[in-house]
């Protein structure tokens, strides 16, 4: 009766150390390699001849057809003169409306002079940032040839490409925090 414990026991020890080790001789996906690149979108409207009502239908109609990308990424609005500062007031009152997070919004003016004449035009330009996700071409997974393509590349490239934000999941953003004596 005890030899038949013992190998029961025996038998049990053995196939748990299978399972845990299993039968792999890699990790099954490696990452991808791929390349997050900052892309900047840039609307500017100059104000001429005193044309403030069509300058500001302009940036009302990129406001609505961008409307969720100035949301979900943020706005940079900065303007030059009188005209300028009361359609990115108006750009702002509209972004805050529609319920942008207030970090997100930046609203500055900026200092730069006309070429041609040497003079402050009244203009504004509304800027984005997105991040996008460029990935490498995917080989065909070849079904019977485990480990021997790149596994799971399309499945890694999908969940890169469907991230909102992909910055935020780059290695060495910050995760770490370093005390310093100084801080104690």
């Amino acid at each position: 009766m005890m030899i038949i414990k013992h190998r029961a026991t025996l038998f049990l020890s053995l196939a748990l150390a299978t399972t845990l080790m299993g039968c792999a001789t890699g990790p099954a996906i490696t990452g991808s390699h791929l390349l997050v690149t900052p892309v900047v979108y840039e609307y500017s409207v100059t104000v001429k001849n005193k044309a403030l009502q069509h300058a500001q239908k302009e940036i009302s109609a990129y406001l609505e057809q961008n409307e969720y990308a100035l949301l979900v990424h943020g706005a940079t609005i900065s303007w030059n003169g009188r005209h300028g500062k009361t359609i990115a007031k108006h750009a702002q009152q509209w972004l805050i409306k529609r319920g942008i997070s207030l970090d997100k919004l930046l609203l500055s003016e900026a200092k730069t002079m006309s070429k041609s004449t040497g003079t402050k035009q009244s203009n504004v330009t509304l800027s984005t940032t997105i991040h996008q996700v460029q990935n490498p071409a995917c080989g065909y997974a070849v079904i019977g040839q485990y480990h021997r393509n790149n596994d799971g590349c399309i499945h890694e490239a999908m969940r890169w490409e469907s991230m909102v934000y992909p910055e935020n999941k780059l290695a060495g953003q910050g995760r770490l925090s370093i005390i310093t004596p100084d801080t104690l």
